[in-house]
């Protein structure tokens, strides 16, 4: 009998990890929005992360001081909060990338800018690369629940505070 246990906790095991293996090990989160705004203006709230704590939820909804880089103090531009950090990776005019840390976990955020009349859209998408963990790639299909109606706050409130009123 107690082999019979033993087997089947390593048979239901194996096939746990089998099916969690056919999960990607790569996942995304996107939101977009269009912005009446120059694209210019949208370009300097995004790439510099000073302006972060005003407009974007996933950083001024964590607890812990906010600590921001000068930047003829420090090498790059970040924002290090109590359990997040973000470093400003590469900024041009049509796109800012940047590397998330919080606790263990590390992933990459972009924002593409392009111009379209006289407005611009903004597309955000975070980017997760998943070990083989049966756990991590079952906490993976909840990132879009998760994250994705944040970013879509902070994209509104970023909207809000750029186009004009009226």
């Amino acid at each position: 009998m107690l082999k019979l246990i033993i087997a089947s906790g390593i048979a239901f095991s194996v096939i746990i990890l089998f099916l969690f293996a056919l999960f990607p090990a790569d996942m995304s989160v996107s939101r977009v929005i269009q912005i009446r705004s120059s694209k210019s203006l949208v370009y300097r709230k995004i790439a510099d992360l000073r302006e972060w704590n005003s407009w974007n939820s996933l950083v001024s909804s964590v607890d812990g001081a906010n600590k921001i880089s000068e930047p003829d103090i420090f090498d790059s531009t970040f924002i290090s909060r109590e359990y997040v950090r973000i470093d400003l990776l590469k900024a041009t005019t049509d796109s800012v990338s940047t590397r998330w840390r919080h606790k263990n976990k590390s992933f990459t955020g972009d924002f593409l800018l392009t111009e379209m009349d006289d407005r611009v859209v903004v597309q955000w998408t975070l980017y997760f690369h998943l070990k083989w963990y049966p756990w991590e790639k079952l906490a993976s299909m909840f990132y879009d629940k998760q994250l994705g109606p944040r970013m879509e706050e902070s994209l509104i409130k970023l909207q809000k505070e750029l186009e004009p009123a009226g």
